[in-house]
């Protein structure tokens, strides 16, 4: 079946600025795709969560003072959320202030247990 031709005047195949200058077929095998690693600007790539400090500070919660351990507890079940929401920075921050928080929590179990040694070491509460 032949096609027809265009209208009389139109070039149907000629060399035109778009096809003028031909190029060689390509040769071998494409080259491999180019992966760029995905860099959120400012932070550098994680392969894995930040230390969230859950198990510190479950420990301090049950053990040392509970307030304070319990705001422990929140920050660190914030840090794997936001993680894995894709907010680094934000899991970084809550991170922190779970590890901030279990320290906390910590000094003050300290602090209670060493006034609580003492006063029973001075004899306080004689009958």
């Amino acid at each position: 079946m032949a096609y027809p031709q265009g209208p009389p005047g139109e070039d149907w195949g000629g060399n035109t600025p778009w096809n003028s200058q031909s190029q060689p077929p390509p040769t071998g095998p494409p080259p491999p795709p180019q992966y760029q690693p995905q860099y959120v600007p400012g932070y550098q790539q994680y392969a894995r969560p930040p230390q969230n400090y859950l198990v510190p500070a479950i420990l301090v919660t049950l053990l040392c003072f509970l307030p304070t351990g319990i705001a422990a507890i929140v920050f660190a079940t914030q840090a794997n959320a936001k993680f894995n929401s894709g907010d680094y920075a934000g899991a970084e921050q809550a991170a922190g202030k779970a590890k901030l928080w279990t320290f906390i929590s910590l000094g003050v179990g300290l602090f209670v247990l060493l006034i609580v040694v003492i006063s029973s070491a001075s004899g306080g509460g004689g009958y």
